[in-house]
């Protein structure tokens, strides 16, 4: 038997340079009995990550609020592909087979993340944010979720991620 489960999200905040942004996204989830489990990758909230925004943006030289709007705005949420992981710079996750848990505890222990409750969460099929990946020029960066990504590398799971692509256009280059 398939569900379809449709969700609507609209948020209104106010970024740091006092814009109000609204976002709107559709999450329609398709799921089979035996994956009723699995844990189910959310659009994140954008304005929570704002500090890793503007770690990228100064890593690349683009303003962190457009890094902010074109995420928000053009970001896609879908299955990380096995070649798009083994592309993705600023993660731990590439390096962890299935069932390898000391990794992951060595790199959580590292930046003092709690993996434990998010392997339970992953397990129990609870919603979790999605990692948020950037593409800018032939380059795919990891702007939040390696500790995310680790728990579904070391579970075997493939998970969703939110995509957005800027181009130098965007960046003001």
């Amino acid at each position: 038997m398939i569900v379809f489960n449709v969700r609507h999200v609209v948020k209104l905040k106010e970024c740091e340079e006092g814009i109000q942004v609204q976002f709107c996204c559709m999450l329609k989830c398709m799921s089979e009995s035996f994956e009723s489990s699995s844990p189910l990758f959310i659009p994140p909230d954008i304005f929570a990550e704002l500090g890793e925004f503007q770690r990228v943006g100064e890593l690349f030289g683009i303003d962190s609020a457009t890094l902010m709007f074109v995420a928000q705005y053009e970001g896609e949420l879908q299955f990380l592909s096995e070649g798009v992981w083994e592309q993705l710079q600023n993660t731990d996750s590439r390096d962890i087979s299935i069932g390898d848990w000391e990794t992951v505890n060595f790199h959580s222990d590292a930046t003092k993340r709690d993996y434990i409750d998010l392997k339970n969460k992953m397990l129990t099929g609870h919603e979790i944010d999605a990692p948020i990946v950037m593409r800018y020029r032939s380059e795919y960066h990891l702007v939040s979720g390696n500790t995310r990504l680790m728990v579904a590398r070391a579970l075997g799971l493939r998970p969703h991620v939110l995509l957005f692509e800027v181009f130098d256009n965007d960046a003001g280059i």
